[in-house]
């Protein structure tokens, strides 16, 4: 495959490595993107050590996932419904800093020789090492290593060291929790969120003294509190020598005394948690203190040895290995890797757009998590979706706020974007219209549901959900007395955003007809639910009507499936007349100018048939690739990982293999060109869906595990490993041959192309691929 020039020499292609080989200040702060860490609570960029000279952009960010800040939105013309205030994730107080001087001269970047940096992707740890040089001649050589722990959700951990490499003498030290810096924002790019501490967090206490440092915050407009401190491990040769406070940052100060050729290293330890659970202040700062006081008990090897253990059992299950192409390799476990960094584990958070990587969209949640994170999880990583689901349960009454508010009668309205339940798209075309979030939570739990047979689940909280969306499609739907009854769901968005207002929107209709029928196969099985809810045998009656009689639109003239009533009567984009300077369209033109026109933004109708499985036929499914791609302009990241797997699922594997490199490295070449501001989780997990239910061919349905796979020319290998019902399976596939083990757990039959077959831990079964 071809990678941009531009990135080549800046991040290097390792297959387990994300190598920082040059310092490029215009390619800073995407670099900060990419070598972000996290842990499903805490998200921390990848910046340096040290400040920055004056004039390099940046975009430094600490986030903690699940906390929030909430701010009115200002309309220039409001109207009854809409949505009333903004959520941000929290921006929260930088503990990494670690600034050197030298006969008053600041150590940084500028005076940096030999500069490199390394994200080591198989263990989490983002290391770096560099020589500076003072205007006076004096040397030093510096190294860090950090890492945002797996093992312990509050903690990044910080190992710095310095060795004078033609002198003796003393140097200052300045450590800081700095709540002051700025936030970055750009104007008219939706795709931006607008972050800073002073506009999320004021303060309401602080602590330090020799050792430690505490900044306790209030959110804005919520009720949430955040906690930061740090503490250090400190050689022999360094001396506290005071603290400097001010409202937006604590600096502690020390005294390093150096020997020529000798390495003085240090640990900091820098801890956060919030107020979930609606603590005191003082229950807060006696939290957070223990939390500190915990971590720095242990030594930095042991901290780190527990991190690096989480990540050798992820990698043990959820590792994907492509032979031939190192970009490739490098670029799917790069995703998975952010996947598992972004997160979140304990039901009370969920995963934002565009991860813990950056500011984009304020940290909201979408309906990305369901319709791609979870179907990727629920195959690898079962208890974090799970986790992911039970966050949306925890969020339920709000969506039946949202759906009173919305004039409904009964059921739940999820929100299109969010953070703590309330509805925060300001732009309602393209907000609330989604309907489609509740067909997307359902459909979760389905994927969840046929990879787990988590029976509990479903008792304890996903029927629960399934009714109550489905009463909010009977209150939005209707059935039309003058159609024969067939019910219609009207002035729905589909997942188009270049469409907006519609009636009979293809993916939404057929995605709810899934959910209808799922959900009454759930209350069949679990009989004693309906009697939990109070479900009467007249609504689960018309549910199945509703599925019977859904509208999904047709035209015979063109043998497709329309995308909605309306599409294929407006006029079709003039493609050939529009500059590449004007992509993306949104960025553009304006929505109207855009709404009249069979333009696509992303999969819409394409999108319902590879989610729909053999419910749509092979060739129908081909006419419409055939139609819409052509008018999809793809300026959405989640839209290559669907057409990928369309391509591949109607037989055209060499296109579907270059929408998966597209996908696979969408933010590591920056293909949209604002991976500065967060990497694109979406596109992420559905690179894996790419690989694995494209050229592996697997669908999940009630019935198991089904498998056609066929790989393209430049792939020779494929082999990943699938977490199905308390069971490992191992998958190898090459050009001529696919092979599946049992690594644990019972036999049970699975399915490769037409032959079902037995598979145990006994031996490996193969079959040949192709002619």
């Amino acid at each position: 495959m071809t990678l941009r020039n531009d990135l080549i020499n800046a991040l290097g292609v390792a297959e387990w490595q994300l190598p920082d080989l040059s310092y490029n200040p215009e390619l800073h702060m995407l670099k900060e993107t990419l070598l972000s860490l996290g842990n499903g609570y805490i998200g921390s960029r990848g910046s340096f050590d040290e400040t920055l000279p004056n004039g390099v952009n940046n975009c430094e960010g600490t986030y903690l996932n699940g906390a929030y800040s909430s701010e009115p939105i200002n309309y220039g013309e409001s109207a009854f419904g809409f949505a009333r205030n903004n959520h941000k994730m929290l921006q929260v107080a930088n503990g990494k800093i670690l600034q050197l001087t030298v006969d008053d001269e600041k150590v940084t970047i500028i005076g940096a020789t030999e500069h490199q940096r390394q994200l080591d992707l198989q263990t989490g740890v983002l290391h770096r090492k560099w020589q500076w040089q003072s205007q006076t001649g004096k040397k030093l050589q510096l190294q860090s290593r950090r890492f945002v722990s797996q093992a312990n959700p509050h903690l990044i951990a910080i190992e710095f060291s310095v060795t004078a490499l033609n002198f003796d003498g003393d140097i200052q030290l300045a450590s800081l929790l700095d709540a002051g810096y700025p936030g970055f924002q750009k104007k008219d790019d939706p795709r931006v969120g607008v972050m800073s501490i002073a506009d999320s967090l004021s303060l309401l206490e602080q602590q330090s003294d020799s050792e430690q440092a505490v900044m306790l915050h209030q959110a804005h407009g919520s009720t949430c509190k955040v906690a930061a401190a740090m503490n250090h491990q400190l050689p022999d040769n360094a001396k506290w020598l005071a603290n400097e406070t001010t409202e937006q940052c604590i600096k502690q100060q020390f005294m390093l005394s150096l020997k020529q050729n000798e390495t003085l290293t240090l640990h900091k330890f820098v801890v956060y948690c919030d107020n979930n659970d609606q603590v005191s202040n003082s229950k807060l700062y006696e939290k957070i203190g223990k939390i500190l006081k915990e971590a720095c008990s242990k030594s930095f090897a042991s901290l780190l040895s527990e991190h690096q253990d989480y990540w050798s059992n992820f990698w043990q299950q959820a590792d994907v290995k492509i032979a031939g192409d190192d970009a490739l390799q490098q670029g799917i476990r790069f995703n998975l890797f952010s996947l598992a960094q972004s997160a979140g584990r304990n039901g009370k958070s969920n995963i934002g757009a565009k991860g813990l990587s950056g500011p984009g969209y304020d940290g909201h949640y979408f309906w990305d998590t369901e319709i791609y994170v979870v179907p990727v999880l629920s195959l690898t990583q079962p208890e974090t979706a799970r986790q992911l689901l039970c966050h949306r349960y925890s969020q339920l009454d709000f969506a039946r706020e949202r759906a009173q508010q919305m004039s409904h009668k009964q059921g739940a309205l999820y929100p299109w974007r969010t953070i703590g339940g309330e509805e925060c798209s300001a732009y309602f075309p393209a907000g609330t219209a989604q309907y489609h979030i509740n067909a997307a939570i359902a459909y979760a739990i389905r994927s969840y549901y046929l990879a787990t047979a988590d029976s509990q689940f479903i008792r304890d909280m996903g029927a629960e959900m399934l009714l109550e969306t489905n009463r909010l499609w009977l209150e939005l739907g209707f059935f039309n007395p003058r159609q024969n009854d067939r019910f219609e769901i009207h002035q729905v968005t589909g997942p188009d955003e270049y469409t907006a207002i519609v009636n009979n929107n293809f993916y939404t209709n057929a995605m709810v007809q899934l959910q209808l029928e799922f959900s009454l196969q759930i209350f069949a099985e679990y009989p004693e639910l309906a009697k939990k809810f109070g479900l009467t045998e007249a609504e689960l009656h018309t549910w199945q009507r509703a599925a019977k009689n859904m509208y999904l639109p047709y035209d015979n003239e063109l043998a497709i499936q329309a995308q909605d009533d309306s599409f294929l009567t407006k006029k079709p984009w003039d493609f050939s007349n529009t500059p590449k300077d004007k992509y993306p369209l949104l960025l553009n033109f304006h929505p109207l100018v855009i709404y009249r026109h069979q333009v696509l933004k992303q999969a819409d109708t394409v999108l319902a048939n590879v989610l729909l499985d053999n419910r749509v036929n092979a060739k129908q499914k081909a006419r419409d690739l055939a139609y819409y791609e052509p008018l999809t302009t793809h300026d959405s990241s989640l839209s290559s990982c669907i057409h990928s797997i369309a391509f591949a699922e109607t037989g055209n594997i060499e296109r579907a293999h270059a929408f998966f490199g597209d996908s696979a490295r969408m933010d590591l070449d920056n293909h949209h060109g604002n991976t500065e501001v967060g990497v694109h989780i979406a596109c992420m997990a559905g690179s894996w869906l790419s690989l694995v239910m494209g050229f592996a061919g697997l669908r999940v349905r009630t019935t198991g595990l089904y498998f056609s796979p066929q790989l393209p020319k430049d792939l020779p290998a494929l082999e990943f490993r699938l977490c199905y019902v308390g069971r490992i399976i191992k998958v190898s596939l090459t050009a001529s041959q696919a092979s599946y083990q049992l690594i644990s757990g019972e036999p049970l039959t699975l399915h490769h192309v037409d032959q079902a077959f037995q598979l145990s831990a006994t031996a490996t079964v193969q079959f040949a691929i192709g002619g």
